[in-house]
């Protein structure tokens, strides 16, 4: 049943004016590349790698995963549960023979296809567009498929956890809007307020932008830049997966303890 739910949940997405939109925007790194790209001096595929790491990590940290990337998980994940409670169709998902541990599961996997697809494919995008600036071909091509891959894996760890603290935010909150502010407040706060507080040190790892970069100098052994980028890519990844994880447990208990009328 949960294949069946989440199936449906991502022809919805995938469908939708809301989900176009968002990839048009996500793609407006890759056109500014498009005209503003630095002159060429080698051509070969470790130049292109090289290349790749540096300019995806800066638009990923930049943009992709700034205040605006982050707005738009936040959109995305605070509608899924939100809608169908505000709308009342929750009590038909609940009559159905599916576990609400499987329909907070369906949402979930399913806001996270969307995710890779809003970011997906501007990534990918750039990726077979420097291969051709490049003219590495099928060699190029192949060396930087794994940092394509690692990128978007970063992206998801990173964005899903912010996602999944939406999803939580929804379910107690009940409308997807209010969900969507409340998140936003929290990210707010958490990324540009607290760090103004003087008993914290190295305010900066509050940013996501910021674990974006600890935790692509993992897999971006190419772009040394990112080395300035302080801490532990292993324990920053432990910590979002661990609210990914404790965010869908108290999302499902928030289902359990809420009262649907009707």
């Amino acid at each position: 049943m949960i294949s069946v739910l989440y199936q449906n949940e991502v022809y919805r997405l995938l469908k939708s004016r809301r989900l176009k939109v968002m990839l048009v925007l996500m793609l407006l790194p890759v056109i500014v590349y498009f005209f503003t790209h630095e002159e060429i001096t080698e051509y070969s595929a470790k130049a292109l790698e090289i290349s790749f790491q540096i300019n995806i990590s800066q638009f990923l940290i930049n943009f992709w995963a700034s205040v605006i990337g982050q707005l738009v998980v936040i959109i995305v994940m605070s509608d899924l549960l939100a809608s169908e409670i505000d709308k009342g169709t929750i009590r038909l998902l609940l009559a159905k023979p599916i576990r609400k541990s499987e329909i907070v599961l369906g949402k979930f996997l399913s806001g996270i296809t969307a995710v890779l697809v809003i970011f997906g494919i501007p990534y990918f995008v750039m990726q077979v567009y420097m291969v051709l600036l490049y003219k590495s071909g099928f060699e190029g091509f192949m060396a930087t498929f794994d940092d394509f891959l690692f990128a978007l894996g970063v992206t998801v760890i990173i964005l899903g956890s912010l996602g999944a603290v939406s999803m939580l935010l929804s379910v107690v909150l009940s409308r997807p809007l209010y969900a969507s502010l409340a998140s936003f407040g929290l990210v707010f706060t958490a990324q540009f307020v607290l760090p103004q507080l003087p008993f914290f040190d190295n305010p900066e790892r509050f940013n996501l932008s910021y674990q974006i970069g600890v935790l692509l100098k993992r897999g971006f052994t190419l772009h040394t830049g990112l080395d300035t980028y302080k801490g532990d890519p292993s324990m920053s990844a432990l910590f979002f997966l661990s609210v990914i994880l404790l965010s869908l447990i108290f999302t499902l208990l928030g289902l359990y303890r809420k009262e649907f009328e009707g």
